[in-house]
C-alpha cells in the first residue's frame, strides 16, 4: 500500500522539505494555519522521507533568512530600506522557529536532535536581532527554554541570550508567570562567568530582581532571589547593599519578604559566602537595630531579622543569633542613651531567651538570670518609653515561658508591675501594665495567682487617662470570660455603674457589654430581661438609662427592647414607689431606647403606636425636671407623630420661661430640644415673635426707666398679631406680679429681674442664629427690626449697669452682635449678587432704613460709645487714652445717655466700700463684657466684615485692657479673701481676651498696606504685655503663669507689632518718642522688667521684687529674637533705648540701670549693630549719662547707678561701629 503523503494547507501533497517550509510561511500567519502545520508535522512517522531532509533544509532556510535580514537591517540603518522586505523576513523566521519547535518536541521523536540543534542555536545566537518582533522573541526564547527543561543535548549553548531575555521580560511586564519561568531556569545561572565583563548586563538584571515587587510578592520570586545571592560574592554584596538601602522605606510585606530571602539564602550558602553574610550583613543588622536613629527604622530592621528569629529551631540559627547579638546587646541595655536602651530592649524581647546551645545547663541558667536582671532594671528605667516596653515585654515572656521560669522570678516581676508600675506617672506605662496583664491571662496557668493580684488593679478603672480606662474595661471583659474569675471583685459594681453613667462613650459601651449578661441576658424570657434592666435603672438611674443606649449595638433583640420600652415609658409616668432620680432615669432610658430603635426601619410604626400625641403630652406633663422634659422632647422629635398640637402651648411656655438658661446646661438641652420640635411642626415664626415681644417689652421698660430714646420702627413693624405669652412683666408695668416669680425669689431688683428674662430670650436668639434655616427665617421676619432695637437698648443697659450688679449675663450683647455680623454678611451677599446680575428679588434685602444701617460698624460704634462712659468713670493709666477714645466715637454718640435718671433713681455705691465678693463680681462682669466684644471683633475681622473701624477697634481693645489692669491695681489679690474658683474663671476669660486681641493684631499686620501701621498697634502690643506684668504684680505669679501659656503662640505677632513701624520706616523715622511712646507714658512691663533687672544686676536677695513670669516671657521673646532677623531685634532695641531716655529725663536711675542691663547684656549680648541710627543713639546715651554723672544735683547713689549703666553700655561694641 502506498504511504500517505503529507499535504500542505491547499491540499496538494508535500514532496520535499523545501515545499513544506515554503508552505509553513503562509500557514503560520493564522491560528488555523498553525494548527494545520502542527497536524502535518506531527503526522510524520520516523520512516517518512521528510524526517532526514527537513532539519538540514530548515538550517539552510534560517541561515538565508538571517543573512537577508542582516543585510536589510544594515541598509535600513544607512538609508531608506524596504520595510515590507524586513517584515517578510521576520515572518519567515517566525515560521521557521515554529517549525523548529514542532520538530524538536515531536511526540514520536522522528527527528534527530543533533541535526535540529544547529537551527535552534542559530536562532538563539541572533535573538537580540529580533527586538522589532516581540512574537519572534518569545517564540525563540520559549524554544530555548523548553530545550533546557527537556535536558536536550547542547542546552548549555541556548541560555546566554534566552535567559537574560526572560529575566528582562519578567522585570518589565511584572507578570507572575514570567517569574515562574525564570525560576524554573535558575540552575542555568551557574553557567555564567560573573567575573567576565560581558556578563555585566545580566548581573544588573539579577540585581534588579531584588527590588522588583513581582519577585518579592511571589514565592518563586523570593526563592529565585535567595538562589541568586549564592551565585557569586560580588553579586551577593551588591544585592545585600540594595536590600539594606530598602529597609528604611520598605513596607511590612517587603521587609518580611527580605527576611525570608535572607534566611533561605543563608541556609544554602557555604564557606566564605556564608561568613560574609553572617559577619558582614547580619552583624550590621544587629547593630543597626540597636543604634537606629528612629524607632520606625529600628522596627524595620528587627522585622528583617525576624526571618532568622522565627526559624531559631533550625539547626545553627540559635548559635548564630547568640554569636552576633551577645557582644553588643547586653552592653547596649545599660548605656545612658534611652533610645539605644529602648532599641536593645526590643531586640532582647525578640531574641528571648538568648542562649548558647553548646554550653552547659549551668551556663544557660546564669545567662538567663542575667537577662531577667536586666529586664528587672528596665522595668524601673528612667525613660517612660523603656518602662512601657519592659512591662509589656515582661508579661509576654511570662505568658510564653511560665512553666520554665522560677517562681521567685515570676513573683518579683508581678509584684513590681502590680504594686509599682500600675501607679506610674506616665500614661503609656500604666497602659502597658493593663495590656500586659491582658496578654498574660491568655495562659491558663497564670489564673491562680492573677485571681489574687487582679483586685489590686481595680483603682485603674478610674484613671484620668481615657486610654487606660478603656484598657481596664477590655481587661474586665477578658476576666468575665474566664469561668473561675468574677469581674466585680476586680472593679466594684458601684464603680462600674458610675463609669457607665458619666464616662466616655467607648468606656460606657464596653461596660454595657460587660453587664448585659447580668442585666439584659439573651437566654431568658423578655419579661425576665426587662425586670433585670428595670432593677438596674432603679439602682442607678443614669447608668441604667445609658445602659439602654447601647443595648441594640451590643446584640439585644428588637422584641426585647420594644418590650423594655413599653415598661420604662409606663414607669416614667407612674410615680408610685419611685423617687425623682428614678423617674428621670426611666424617661432617659425611654429616649435612648427610642433613638436606638429608629436605626431599624421596621420599628418606626411600632414606635409611633407606643408614643401617640396624647401619650407624649401626658409624659411631658408628668416630666418634672429639665432632664425628663428633654427626654420627652427628644422622643417627640424622632418619632414625630401627627397629632402634636397638644404640645403647642407647653412648648411656647417652656421657651418663654427659662430664666438662667445661659448657665444651666440641663435647661439648655430642654430648650434646644423644644426648638427642634417647634421647627419640625412649623411654629418657628410664632416662636421668634414671642421672643421678640419679650425683648421689646423689657427694652421699652428700660427706655422709660433710664430716659432712653427708642428708635422708631416702620409702620409695617407695628402691625403684628398678638400672641399669648407666659412672660414676666417688664419694668414699670405690673411689678406686683413679681412676688411669686422665680427671679424675684432670687433676691434680684426689678431691673435685674427683667434683665434675667431678657438674657434668657437673647440666649435663644443667639442659638437660633447658628442654624442656617432659622437664621434666614429670622432675617426675613417682620419681628427682626423690633428684636434688634430691643437688643440694642438692653445691651446698653447691660454695659452701663454692669458695675452695679454682682453677676452679669452677656447673652444680649452676644445676640446683638451676632445679628450685626449676619446682617452685614447678608448685605455683602446681596451687593455681590446684584453686581453679578442676579435676581434682586431673590436677594435678601432689608426694606427698613434702620436695618440697612444696622451693620457691624454701627453696632460697634454703639458698643464703644457705651463702654467709653464705663471705662472713663475712673482715671485710666494713661490720662489721654479715654479722651482720644472719646474723640473717636463722639460723632456716633447718642443724644440721650444713661446718666441723670440712673444717678437719681439708682445711686452708685462707692466701689471702695464694697465687699470682696462684690468687687470680684464687678471684675467678672467687666471681663465678661470685654471678652464678648473682643470675640465679636476677632470673628468679624476674620470673616472680613469690619471695613474702616480697625483703628477704633484697636483703641477699644487697648482701653479695655487698661481698664482691667486698673481693676487689678485697685483690688489686689495678695492677702485678700477672693475665692479661688472666681479667680480661675476670670483667668479663663482673660486668656480668651488675650487671644482675641492678638488675633486682631495679627490680621491688621497681615493686611497692612501702608508704609507704617497705626500707633495703636504698638499701644495694644504694649498693653497686652502690661496685662501679664500687672497680673503678676497685683495677683501673684501663680495666676499670671496661666496667662503666660496663652501668650506663647502669639509672641511673634507681639514682637512684630512692637517693632513694625521701625522696620518699615526709613532712617530717623518710626522711633518712639521719649516723652510718650507714640503719645503714651512708659509701659508698665518695661518698668517692672527694669526692677527685676536691677536686682539681677546687683545680685540682690530681695526675691519679692522679682517678676518670674514676666522674666520667663521676656526670655521667650529673646529666644525668638535671636533666632530671627537681626533687624527685628534692633527694632525692639529702640524701644528699650527709648525707655532708658525716659528714665534719664525723669531722673529714675533704677530704670536706666535695669533697662541698660537687659538691653546690652541680654538683647544685644555683646554683638554689634547693623544700623547706624542705633549706634548713634547709644553714643548719645553714653554722652548724656556722662553729663548727668557730672551734675552736682545727682546724689551719690544715683551716680553709682549711672556709672554702672555706662559701663554696661560701653561693654557692647555696638556703639563703636
Amino acid at each position: 500500500m502506498e504511504k500517505k503523503r503529507a499535504r500542505p494547507r491547499d491540499g496538494s501533497p508535500v514532496e520535499t522539505a523545501d515545499e513544506l517550509l515554503a508552505s509553513a510561511v503562509e500557514s503560520t500567519a493564522t491560528s488555523a494555519g498553525k494548527s494545520s502545520l502542527k497536524t502535518l508535522i506531527w503526522s510524520l512517522s520516523p520512516s517518512s522521507p521528510l524526517c532526514p531532509t527537513l532539519p538540514p533544509a530548515l538550517h539552510l532556510a534560517i541561515s538565508r533568512s538571517l543573512s537577508s535580514f542582516k543585510s536589510s537591517s544594515n541598509v535600513g540603518a544607512s538609508s531608506s530600506g524596504d520595510p515590507d522586505e524586513t517584515s517578510d523576513l521576520l515572518k519567515e523566521l517566525r515560521s521557521y522557529a515554529y517549525v523548529a519547535h514542532l520538530c524538536s518536541f515531536h511526540p514520536k521523536k522522528p527527528f534527530s536532535l543533533e541535526e535540529l540543534f544547529p537551527s535552534v542555536r542559530l536562532l538563539h545566537d541572533n535573538l537580540l536581532l529580533f527586538d522589532l518582533d516581540s512574537g519572534l522573541l518569545s517564540l525563540v526564547a520559549g524554544l530555548c527554554e523548553q530545550w533546557w527543561k527537556e535536558d536536550f543535548s547542547g542546552r548549555e549553548s541556548l541560555i546566554s541570550q534566552s535567559l537574560p531575555f526572560l529575566i528582562s521580560k519578567s522585570l518589565t511586564q511584572g507578570k507572575k508567570v514570567d517569574v515562574r519561568r525564570v525560576y524554573a531556569l535558575r540552575d542555568a545561572l551557574v553557567l555564567f562567568d560573573y567575573v567576565d565583563e560581558s556578563i555585566e548586563d545580566t548581573r544588573l538584571l539579577l540585581v534588579r530582581c531584588v527590588i522588583t515587587p513581582v519577585y518579592l510578592k511571589t514565592e518563586e520570586g523570593r526563592k529565585f532571589i535567595a538562589f541568586v545571592l549564592g551565585l557569586n560574592g560580588r553579586l551577593m554584596k551588591e544585592a545585600l547593599a540594595l536590600i539594606r538601602s530598602q529597609i528604611p522605606f520598605g513596607r511590612k510585606s517587603v521587609l518580611e519578604a527580605y527576611a525570608e530571602i535572607l534566611f533561605r539564602s543563608w541556609k544554602g550558602l557555604q564557606g566564605d559566602l556564608r561568613g560574609e553574610m553572617e559577619d558582614g550583613f547580619l552583624q550590621g543588622l544587629i547593630e543597626g537595630a540597636i543604634h537606629a536613629s528612629s524607632r520606625p527604622l529600628a522596627a524595620s530592621v528587627r522585622r528583617v531579622l525576624g526571618g532568622f528569629v522565627q526559624q531559631r529551631a533550625v539547626d545553627g540559627v540559635e548559635k548564630l543569633l547568640f554569636r552576633l547579638a551577645e557582644p553588643v546587646l547586653f552592653r547596649s541595655l545599660q548605656v545612658s542613651n534611652p533610645n539605644v536602651r529602648l532599641n536593645a530592649l526590643h531586640l532582647l524581647l525578640d531574641l528571648f531567651p538568648l542562649e548558647d546551645p553548646d554550653v552547659t545547663k549551668e551556663a544557660k541558667d546564669t545567662l538567663l538570670e542575667k537577662q531577667f536582671y536586666l529586664l528587672d532594671r528596665l522595668v524601673l528605667d528612667d525613660c517612660p518609653d523603656v518602662r512601657a516596653v519592659a512591662v509589656e515585654g515582661s508579661c509576654r515572656i511570662l505568658h510564653l515561658f511560665w512553666e520554665v521560669i522560677p517562681s521567685s522570678t515570676i513573683t518579683n516581676i508581678l509584684k513590681k508591675i502590680i504594686y509599682d508600675i500600675s501607679h506610674d506617672t506616665c500614661t503609656e506605662v500604666r497602659l502597658s501594665t493593663v495590656n500586659g496583664i491582658i496578654y498574660l491571662l491568655d495562659n491558663p496557668q497564670t489564673h491562680e495567682i492573677m485571681k489574687v493580684l487582679l483586685p489590686k488593679l481595680g483603682f485603674m478603672f478610674t484613671d484620668h487617662a481615657l486610654s487606660v480606662r478603656v484598657a481596664v474595661a477590655d481587661l474586665l471583659l477578658v476576666v468575665r470570660d474566664i469561668r473561675t474569675f468574677q469581674f466585680h471583685k476586680v472593679v466594684s459594681l458601684d464603680t462600674l455603674l458610675s463609669a457607665l453613667s458619666s464616662d466616655h462613650t467607648t468606656v460606657a459601651q464596653k461596660v454595657t457589654r460587660l453587664l448585659i449578661p447580668s442585666y439584659f441576658p439573651y437566654k431568658v424570657s423578655h419579661k425576665e430581661a426587662c425586670s433585670r434592666c428595670i432593677a438596674l435603672i432603679k439602682r442607678s438611674p443614669k447608668a441604667g438609662a445609658r445602659f439602654c443606649e447601647f443595648q441594640l449595638s451590643e446584640g439585644s433583640s428588637l422584641k426585647s427592647l420594644i418590650e423594655l420600652l413599653r415598661v420604662s415609658s409606663s414607669l416614667a409616668v407612674s410615680t408610685k414607689d419611685l423617687n425623682a432620680d428614678q423617674i428621670d432615669g426611666f424617661f432617659l432610658a425611654s429616649a435612648n431606647i427610642c433613638r436606638s430603635l429608629l436605626t431599624e426601619p421596621s420599628c418606626k410604626a411600632t414606635l409611633c403606636e407606643i408614643f401617640s400625641g396624647d401619650k407624649l403630652k401626658h409624659m411631658f406633663t408628668a416630666a418634672g425636671s429639665p432632664c425628663a422634659k428633654s427626654a420627652v422632647l427628644a422622643i417627640a422629635s424622632v418619632v414625630s407623630p401627627d397629632d402634636l398640637m397638644g404640645f403647642h402651648d407647653q412648648l411656647m411656655t417652656l421657651v418663654t420661661d427659662c430664666v438662667g438658661i445661659s448657665e444651666n446646661l440641663e435647661l439648655q438641652s430642654v430648650v434646644q430640644a423644644a426648638h427642634k420640635l417647634i421647627l419640625s411642626c412649623g411654629w418657628f415664626d410664632e416662636l421668634f415673635e414671642s421672643v421678640a415681644n419679650i425683648l421689646h417689652a423689657i427694652a421699652s421698660g428700660y427706655a422709660t426707666e433710664f430716659g432712653l430714646e427708642m428708635p422708631q420702627r416702620g409702620a409695617q413693624a407695628g402691625k403684628k398679631k398678638k400672641v399669648k405669652l407666659a412672660m414676666k412683666s417688664p419694668v414699670g408695668t405690673c411689678n406686683s406680679s413679681r412676688k411669686g416669680s422665680k427671679v424675684s425669689q432670687m433676691g434680684m431688683s426689678n431691673i435685674e429681674e427683667d434683665f434675667a428674662i431678657a438674657s434668657a430670650a437673647a440666649w435663644q436668639v443667639k442659638i437660633l442664629l447658628k442654624n442656617l434655616d432659622t437664621r434666614m427665617s429670622m432675617l426675613r421676619s417682620p419681628s427682626l427690626q423690633k428684636t434688634i432695637i430691643a437688643l440694642r437698648i438692653i445691651s446698653q443697659v447691660c454695659i452701663e449697669q454692669c458695675m452695679q450688679w454682682e453677676s452679669l449675663d452677656v447673652s444680649p450683647i452676644m445676640a446683638y452682635t451676632s445679628f450685626a455680623i449676619h446682617i452685614s454678611l447678608q448685605n455683602v451677599r446681596s451687593a455681590v449678587s446684584e453686581s453679578l446680575g442676579g435676581d434682586k428679588n431673590n436677594a435678601s434685602q432689608f426694606t427698613s432704613p434702620y436695618l440697612e444701617q444696622a451693620t457691624l460698624d454701627q453696632s460697634l460704634n454703639h458698643l464703644f460709645n457705651c463702654f467709653e462712659k464705663l471705662s472713663c468713670e475712673r482715671p485710666c493709666k494713661s490720662g489721654n487714652t479715654c479722651s482720644s477714645f472719646k474723640q473717636e466715637v463722639s460723632q456716633h454718640r447718642r443724644s440721650t445717655r444713661i446718666g441723670s435718671v440712673a444717678s437719681s433713681s439708682h445711686p452708685t455705691e462707692d466701689p471702695e466700700n464694697r465687699t470682696p465678693s462684690q468687687k470680684m463680681g464687678n471684675i467678672q462682669n467687666m471681663v465678661k463684657l470685654v471678652t464678648s466684644v473682643l470675640k465679636l471683633i476677632a470673628d468679624a475681622t476674620t470673616i472680613g466684615v469690619i471695613s474702616d473701624n480697625q483703628t477704633q477697634c484697636l483703641r477699644f481693645v487697648s482701653a479695655s485692657v487698661q481698664h482691667i489692669i486698673s481693676f487689678f491695681r485697685r483690688n489686689q489679690y495678695k492677702n485678700s479673701s477672693y475665692q479661688e474658683e472666681d479667680l480661675k474663671y476670670i483667668l479663663a476669660l482673660l486668656k480668651s481676651s488675650f487671644t482675641y486681641g492678638a488675633k486682631l493684631l495679627h490680621f491688621i499686620l497681615m493686611t497692612s498696606t501702608d508704609a507704617s501701621a497705626p500707633p495703636e498697634v504698638f499701644h495694644l502690643c504694649s498693653d497686652l504685655l502690661d496685662l501679664i506684668a500687672s497680673l503678676e504684680s497685683y495677683m501673684g505669679s501663680r495666676l499670671a503663669s496661666v496667662l503666660l501659656s496663652a501668650s506663647k503662640p502669639w509672641l511673634p505677632v507681639i514682637i512684630l507689632g512692637l517693632g513694625f513701624n521701625k522696620l518699615v520706616a526709613g532712617p530717623n523715622e518710626g522711633k518712639p518718642k521719649s516723652d510718650g511712646f507714640y503719645g503714651r507714658s512708659l509701659p508698665e512691663w518695661l518698668a517692672i522688667l527694669s526692677k527685676a533687672e536691677t536686682f539681677d544686676g546687683s545680685q540682690s536677695k530681695q526675691i519679692d521684687q522679682r517678676a518670674p513670669v514676666l522674666e520667663t516671657l521676656m526670655d521667650m521673646m529673646l529666644l525668638l529674637l535671636k533666632k530671627g532677623d537681626a533687624k527685628i531685634r534692633e527694632a525692639i532695641g529702640f524701644i528699650f533705648l527709648t525707655g532708658i531716655e525716659f528714665g534719664l529725663g525723669r531722673g529714675d536711675f533704677d530704670l536706666v540701670f535695669g533697662l541698660s542691663h537687659y538691653t546690652c547684656l541680654k538683647l544685644f549680648g555683646g554683638e554689634g549693630a547693623s544700623q547706624k541710627e542705633l549706634n548713634d543713639q547709644l553714643l548719645e546715651l553714653c554722652l548724656r549719662i556722662e553729663r548727668m554723672i557730672e551734675d552736682p544735683d545727682v546724689n551719690e547713689e544715683g551716680k553709682q547707678k549711672l556709672e554702672s549703666a555706662k559701663r554696661i553700655i560701653e561693654s557692647v561694641p555696638i556703639h563703636r561701629q
